[in-house]
């Protein structure tokens, strides 16, 4: 018979020293990780759904305010109205601003959107704007997330369905699973060494449908900007490209993409006069409409309901989304200048000015009423979203929310 092994006494300690090791790597290994760096707390109870307001009020008031410098637009998702500021998103009740949930990591936030029912927080880390977590709307808890290189600021818009992060050298579009639809743009590093690398061009201006990405790239040695048309393939490093070549637009000339519908893009090119141009998924120039002067460098466009509006500084050209066919102009009206894009309320058209709303037929661009509000004058544009009988405003850094009267 084999006589059995006996444990020495430097087998044991042997064996104390390798359990210490492991204790102390993973608990080094959870003190540097992104889960002992986040503070999640998700709501009590799901959050109710919106319900959609029958009426637009007669009158305007405050409910309530939040600092949000880290959204662009009014962002709503899951029925939470979504603010982000600092390090944290936090999930409001639309009526009260109460907090219904908050998520937080321990670095400052690159900026927020929203996909379906998810918020989408994007935060930084040493390649970039690429860390990006999603929080569900309804419950607070986290979803899907995904990492990748990006430039060291991005700006963040939605259609919905789709998230597009663009920086200065690259832009990705996600799908609300946070896999990545399309990239373009520079690397840190060759991920297929046979694929030949393009110019380093900067992307001035981008805008995203979930079918298409279209932007403006200023490219080494070229004097004029170039539109670029992009589609997502079989390989999303690899979209369809086409370019469309923009004689004497320049680099600074203020030309920048409003919107994508589909695979139909809406651009301003000031030159020879400054022109809202609509181009088709071939590069061809479809339709045009002519401005009566050069927009503001703020000039922002939000898609509501079946159209798209673009506030120009002083006025809102309203497109329908499909095939962006131009439709009307909300113009200035004696001292009541519009200060942002439209959203639809009730089956009616807001478009914020100076000193209120007025209210329009979203079909023909009949004016019906004025509601006003008293607004701190400001250069920046007021944008608006509805969240079921509450209306929001982005005012710069600050989320305002408004009810009846």
């Amino acid at each position: 018979m084999v006589k059995p092994e006996r444990r020495t006494r430097g087998d044991m300690v042997a064996a104390a020293a390798i359990v210490a090791v492991i204790a102390v790597v993973a608990a080094l290994i959870w003190w540097t990780s992104d889960e002992r760096a986040t503070v999640s707390r998700p709501a009590a109870s799901p959050v109710p759904y919106l319900t959609s307001a029958r009426e637009v009020p007669a009158g305007l008031q405050q409910l309530w305010t939040a600092p949000s410098p880290k959204t662009t637009v009014p962002v709503i998702a899951g029925g939470s109205v979504v603010t982000g500021d600092g390090h944290t998103v936090t999930g409001r009740d639309p009526v009260s601003g109460a907090t219904l949930w908050s998520y937080a990591r321990d670095l400052e936030l690159c900026g927020v959107t929203s996909v379906y029912q998810y918020a989408v927080a994007v935060y930084p880390d040493s390649r970039g704007c690429g860390q990006v977590s999603t929080i569900d709307g309804k419950t607070g808890r986290r979803g899907p997330a995904r990492s990748s290189y990006s430039d060291p600021e991005v700006r963040l818009s939605s259609d919905g369905t789709t998230v597009l992060s663009a920086g200065d050298s690259r832009l990705e579009m996600w799908r609300s699973d946070m896999v990545r639809m399309l990239s373009y743009g520079s690397l840190d590093a060759r991920i297929k060494p046979d694929v030949p690398a393009s110019p380093v061009c900067r992307l001035v201006s981008a805008a995203a449908s979930s079918s298409a990405v279209s932007v403006l790239e200023s490219c080494p040695k070229r004097a004029d900007l170039r539109l670029t048309l992009l589609r997502p393939a079989d390989e999303e490093d690899q979209p369809d490209i086409r370019n469309v070549e923009l004689p004497g637009v320049a680099d600074d000339s203020g030309a920048q993409v409003i919107a994508v519908a589909d695979t139909t893009t809406a651009i301003y090119v000031p030159t020879p006069k400054p022109t809202v141009n609509i181009v088709d998924r071939n590069g061809a120039t479809i339709a045009s409409t002519l401005l009566p002067g050069p927009p503001s460098p703020q000039a922002t466009a939000s898609r509501t309901g079946d159209l798209v509006t673009w506030w120009t500084g002083n006025s809102v050209l309203v497109f329908d989304a499909n095939g962006l066919r131009y439709k009307y102009t909300v113009s200035p009206a004696g001292a009541a200048n519009p200060v942002g894009p439209a959203t639809e309320m009730a089956g009616r058209l807001l478009v914020p000015v100076s000193d209120g709303y007025d209210v329009f037929d979203p079909v023909t661009g009949a004016g019906e009423r004025h509601i006003a509000l008293v607004r701190q004058p400001s250069p920046l544009p007021v944008v608006p979203a509805v969240a079921g009988s509450t209306l929001l405003e982005q005012r710069g850094d600050e989320l305002v929310a408004l009810g009846p009267a």
